[in-house]
């Protein structure tokens, strides 16, 4: 997953239930997650107990460059305690296109068929047989 989401260049921000006790510097599987976060410039906030047997579970990580302030450990809710944080993320800007349609709804089916009719490019076709595509346009709009 964070070979995946480590491409783009949007914040990050992962919470949850990690089951890994980040908090004892002796856990071989809490080293290895620190390094793997560490690889991918990542780096995880809490740093006090958020289950009721006094581990560390619960985790905020985030790319090293976003800030998260006032996070502290709330009451437990369960075996696990609830954590709060805040950070400032941008909110992507959004690139406005601007499109152009035809209302088809109102398109009259026999003003067309009748313009159609009318076309100099519906007449005898052998003298448009050896005209460009802009050549044939530039007929159209003599006519």
């Amino acid at each position: 997953m964070l070979e995946r989401i480590a491409v783009h260049s949007c914040p990050i921000v992962i919470c949850g239930d990690f089951n890994t006790h980040v908090d004892q510097t002796d856990d071989v599987h809490a080293v290895r997650f620190g390094q793997l976060l560490q690889s991918f410039g990542l780096v995880q906030h809490v740093n006090e107990p958020t289950h009721s047997a006094g581990h560390t579970l619960d985790l905020v990580i985030t790319r090293t460059d976003t800030e998260v302030t006032d996070l502290h450990v709330g009451d437990m809710i369960s075996d696990h305690a609830l954590v709060f944080f805040y950070t400032r993320l941008k909110k992507p800007r959004s690139d406005t296109q601007l499109i152009a349609s035809r209302a088809w709804r109102r398109l009259s089916h026999d003003a067309f068929a009748s313009d159609l009719s009318e076309s100099r490019l519906c007449g005898d076709t052998t003298e448009l047989a050896d005209m460009s595509a802009d050549d044939l346009g530039t007929y159209i709009d003599e006519s």
